[in-house]
Formats: structure tokens, C-alpha cells, sequence
């Protein structure tokens, strides 16, 4: 079994185990057998929905459940998968609906704007949106057309958490997303102008993401989308700066692979390589072939068994992807995977000092300052930082002093 080159599923209680094995569009022979062998020893159904929703794969393993083994599954934990299922749907259905409207008011206005995950990368990847979660919606514009975004979404009841937002449109702070609430708690809109924070700029880049942009046709209507070359590199950078936190993630990776083979896997390498991406991407490949049976070429496959770093990296996520008895991930550590991810010293001193200490929106809006003391905010940022976290970490050391 594929799964045994980065974790034992022995290790894993059995409702964990049952989800990992039933996270795919493609079955197979080995995987419903397993698969209906876990199902008949499962302990509690609520378990497995609580995993499978934490880890946003509950489409899949609800689809795989009924399609493959269903008599190996009882009416009642079938029931409960599928309760789920058609709330995530009804919630797909609304984001997908409100994405083409919102994209068709920016076209009215004249503001060129592409989309990408949630709905879009459940339309190419899944081939519905009815098998991806998603919870918000992720929209990339100029950052000239910021102004015009915020008045289009305002107007649609869409609220940003910035109380100063003229200073997202100097480009000087860390942000690189304004994350509007929609109406009534329904969902949220990322407005991105860059895809990942400066000090995390391995993805590609913005220029290319809007040449190459494709049209993708969504239920509701057609919306533009960055292309799948460009998607997949994204998810592996995206998931890496997180940690490669929940199985879905590694799903994304392999469900678009699967989709679309006629992606240029090696040439997204030598992209991510030039990027300074290249660990990220193996990471992704070697998670998404060995847990998510994705179909990648044999020269790729070695290559990323080969890179002793990315596999090190992809036994990491493995063993730490169902840590915990929630699931919860609470003992995770956010900086370590993207730590290890960046290549060269440099880069990585680079990124945690910018990570640490690069100014925010926060501080901008603590103490407007006009542009040309911008600068100043490197030595505020710090002593708020200070006055933020320090109690915290003095009653951590203490605590840890005293056990």
C-alpha cells in the first residue's frame, strides 16, 4: 500500500485511517478493500465526520464510502457523512453563485480581476464543486484597483477588518490580502494582489498569473482563473507557508494532477526551482503520490524520493497530519515546515526576520505615520511585539519552570 512509504497506518487510530484512505476520486482494488475493512471496525462515526471536515475532506470520503463499500458501512454513519455533505454543498453552492456575481461587478466596473481555489479549483481539479470544502472565496486584482475593489465590495454589504486601508495601497506593509466578511457571516472574500506575503515570495509571479489566466465555466457562470500550471505550483507554496496542515491540501495537489495530465510537471520544477520553490513543490509531490495515490511520472516520483530534504519534509507532515486525539493540531509548529522548506541560510534569516519584524497593517493603524517615517515602524514593530507577546511568553517560561 501506497500509504506504508511515509507512515504506518497501524499508527493511526482507525477513524484517521478510514478518512487517508477514502480522500480520492480514483479507487482502487487495495484502498475499498481497506477501506471496508476500516469501515466495519470504526468505534464512532461522529469521529470520522469531525476528521474529515477538520481536514476539508468530507466530499471525498463520503463520495468513496457510498460508491465503493456501502455495505460496509452502517445506515447511521452513512447518514451522518451525508447530512454534512449536503450542508458543504448548499455552502458551495452560495459561495460558487456569489463569486460569479461579485466577478461580474468588477468586469462592469472595468477592474481586471482572476480567481483562484475554492470554487474555480474544485471546478478543475474535482470536477465539481460538490467534492471540494472551501470557506471563502479568493480573488486576485491590481493593487491600483484596490480602492475601486473595496468601494464595489462596501456597497455589497462586504466589510474589511482595515480601519486605515489607504495604507494596503502603498505597498509598504506585510499584507498582501484584505479579508472582507461577507453579509450576515455568510462566507468572506480574499482580495489578493499578491499571492503570498513578501516574506514568503516563492510563488509565481503576479505579472505571468494574469498573461496566462484561462476562462473557467462554474455553475452559475464563467469567471477568469489563473491557469493550472500556475495553481498547481500556488498550492504546494500556499500549503507549505501553512504548514501542509490538513489532508486536503495534499488532495488539491493530487486531484489536479489527476485532472489534467497534460500539466508540464517537469516545467513547473524548473519554474519552482528558479523560484526558489523547488523543495516545496517535491514536498507536494511526494505527499500527494505516496498518501493520495497521485498519478506522477516516474522521473518526478524519484526525483522527489531522491531530494533527501523534501522527503524528510513530506515523513514530517505524514507522521504529524493526524497528531493528537481531536486532530486538532494544536501542538503544531507553524514555523517549522516553512522553515525547512526555504532553501540557504540567507533566505530563511530572511524570512524570519521579515516574518518577525516587517511592518503591518496593525501597527499603521496603532499609529498612523505619514510615509516618509515608514520607516520608523521597524523599531515600533518590535516593542509592540514586545508588549504583545512578552507577558505571554514570561508566564510560559515560568509555567514550564514550575512543572
Amino acid at each position: 500500500m501506497e500509504f506504508d512509504a511515509l507512515l504506518d497506518l497501524a499508527d493511526l487510530p482507525i477513524e484517521a485511517a478510514l478518512v487517508l484512505c477514502c480522500a480520492t476520486t480514483a479507487a482502487t482494488p487495495v484502498r475499498t478493500e481497506l477501506a471496508s475493512d476500516l469501515a466495519q471496525r470504526v468505534r464512532s462515526w461522529d469521529r470520522v465526520v469531525d476528521i474529515a471536515k477538520r481536514h476539508a475532506v468530507l466530499p471525498l470520503v463520503h463520495r468513496y464510502l457510498k460508491l465503493e463499500c456501502p455495505t460496509a458501512v452502517p445506515g447511521e454513519g452513512l447518514a451522518k457523512l451525508r447530512t454534512q455533505w449536503q450542508l458543504i454543498i448548499l455552502f458551495n453552492r452560495h459561495l460558487t453563485a456569489e463569486l460569479v456575481r461579485l466577478m461580474g461587478l468588477l468586469k462592469a466596473a472595468g477592474v481586471p480581476a482572476v480567481t483562484f481555489k475554492g470554487p474555480v479549483l474544485a471546478a478543475m481539479a474535482y470536477g465539481s464543486i460538490e467534492l471540494r470544502q472551501f470557506s471563502d472565496l479568493d480573488i486576485l486584482v491590481r493593487q491600483t484597483d484596490l480602492p475601486r475593489v473595496a468601494e464595489i465590495l462596501t456597497a455589497e454589504r462586504y466589510l474589511s477588518p482595515h480601519t486605515r486601508r489607504e495604507g494596503l495601497t502603498t505597498g509598504y506593509f506585510q499584507e498582501y490580502e484584505d479579508a472582507f466578511a461577507g453579509p450576515d457571516g455568510l462566507g468572506a472574500v480574499d482580495v489578493h494582489w499578491n499571492l503570498t506575503p513578501r516574506s514568503f515570495r516563492f510563488a509565481p509571479d503576479e505579472e505571468g498569473l494574469w498573461q496566462r489566466a484561462h476562462e473557467v465555466d462554474l455553475e452559475f457562470g464563467k469567471v477568469m482563473a489563473i491557469a493550472p500550471d500556475d495553481l498547481l505550483l500556488y498550492i504546494c507554496v500556499h500549503a507549505t507557508k501553512h504548514g501542509w496542515v490538513t489532508l486536503g491540501s495534499i488532495c488539491d495537489v493530487a486531484e489536479t494532477v489527476r485532472a489534467r495530465p497534460e500539466i508540464d510537471l517537469m516545467g513547473i520544477l524548473d519554474e519552482a526551482t528558479a523560484l526558489g520553490s523547488r523543495r516545496m513543490f517535491l514536498t507536494g509531490i511526494c505527499l500527494a503520490h505516496e498518501l493520495a495515490g497521485a498519478p506522477i511520472p516516474a522521473d518526478l516520483v524519484r526525483l522527489a524520493r531522491g531530494d533527501r530534504a523534501a522527503r524528510a519534509l513530506a515523513g514530517r507532515v505524514a507522521g504529524q497530519l493526524f497528531s493528537g486525539a481531536t486532530q486538532g493540531r494544536a501542538d503544531f509548529d507553524p514555523w517549522a515546515v516553512p522553515l525547512r522548506s526555504i532553501e540557504g541560510a540567507r533566505a530563511r534569516i530572511r524570512y524570519v526576520v521579515r516574518r518577525m519584524l516587517a511592518p503591518t497593517m496593525g501597527d499603521y493603524e496603532l499609529i498612523p505615520l505619514p510615509a516618509a517615517l515608514f520607516p520608523l515602524y521597524w523599531v515600533i514593530r518590535p516593542f509592540r511585539m514586545a508588549v504583545q507577546y512578552g507577558p505571554r511568553l514570561v508566564r510560559g517560561s515560568s509555567n514550564s519552570s514550575n512543572a
